[in-house]
């Protein structure tokens, strides 16, 4: 056939039957009642290279986010929230873009933990609270002298092949009576019902023995994640007779780990003497209770990050 071969390769009658498609778009065929049937292209996406400060408010300097606007003496673009200041500038920003509403909500970037196993693309000018919040944060592994970073799946399975200290899994609501050796600084603990991870420091205190809790979680996920209470508590018993007793109760601390394993001493702590430690053992009863949030109670109403680095003294919402 005239022109079959035009490609290097020559087409066949069934061939010619297929649709053809525009460069950059997929047609997807689905087979229904026993035929190929054609459904909606899948968008095309292409990733490109840009000045990030096109995705900045000209004003504040933050990423912008519709409502987008500009002024009509210069075009400067800016967020809703400085079109009204923007007179300082040149003048008043009354043009609303609609079209960089759409741009700015569709440019999508990868996490930057994306070497640390998240592959989600997310919205520009929502990246830095996808940043807070992400499951592949990295953390650094307490041990003094460790140099491991990873995500906290990664930091468990380093604990047990690195360190021979796999973690704990304990049960909430229930008391668990533990042994720990003073000769490591901390302990790996997980949560049976939704597997959050702690991390149980000993570390010296003059002659006692600070002992802590805390849940590893990254830093934007303190607020929302669950909250934690425990109680911790140290006993000497001499036969029937409980001799001494230390005990402590609290809400559990965060932390994201990104710079180690705080301090011992800092924070709610355990202080626990010398003669209630069996040599170079400490026997502990360790409880952590799950507090959920009541039936029909939302959390803490979410501040946008946009809000939060906004300039002292700018208020009001955006609106026209």
């Amino acid at each position: 056939m005239e022109g079959a071969e035009s490609c290097g390769k020559s087409v066949t009658s069934e061939e010619e039957a297929k649709p053809e498609c525009e460069e950059g778009e997929v047609m997807m065929m689905q087979e229904q009642d026993g035929g190929a049937v054609a459904s909606a292209p899948a968008p095309a996406q292409i990733d490109v290279r840009m000045d990030v400060a096109l995705l900045h408010c000209q004003a504040c300097l933050l990423p912008l986010k519709p409502p987008v606007f500009k002024c009509e003496a210069a075009g400067h673009v800016v967020c809703c929230f400085c079109r009204a200041g923007h007179a300082g500038l040149c003048s008043r920003a009354t043009a609303h873009c609609g079209e960089l509403d759409v741009v700015v909500g569709a440019v999508k970037v990868p996490c930057p933990y994306k070497v640390f196993g998240c592959e989600r693309y997310v919205v520009y000018h929502d990246a830095a609270d996808h940043q807070r919040a992400c499951q592949c944060a990295p953390c650094s592994c307490p041990e003094p002298g460790c140099a491991f970073v990873g995500s906290r799946a990664a930091l468990l399975g380093h604990f047990a092949a690195g360190h021979q200290r796999p973690a704990v899994t304990v049960r909430y609501g229930r008391a668990w009576n533990l042994s720990f050796s003073l000769a490591h600084r901390w302990h790996a603990l997980v949560g049976d019902e939704d597997r959050s991870m702690f991390l149980l420091s000993l570390g010296p205190l003059g002659a006692a023995t600070a002992v802590s809790l805390l849940c590893v979680r990254p830093d934007g996920e303190a607020a929302a994640a669950p909250r934690f209470r425990c109680k911790l508590s140290v006993e000497r018993q001499a036969g029937d007779v409980k001799d001494n007793l230390v005990l402590m109760a609290s809400a559990v601390g965060s932390s994201a780990l990104s710079t180690g394993a705080p301090a011992p001493g800092q924070g709610m702590f355990l202080a626990v003497p010398q003669e209630l430690i069996s040599g170079d053992t400490l026997t502990l009863s360790l409880r952590v209770d799950l507090i959920r949030p009541a039936a029909g109670a939302g959390g803490a109403p979410k501040v946008p990050s946009q809000l939060l680095h906004r300039r002292p003294g700018r208020r009001g919402g955006c609106s026209d």
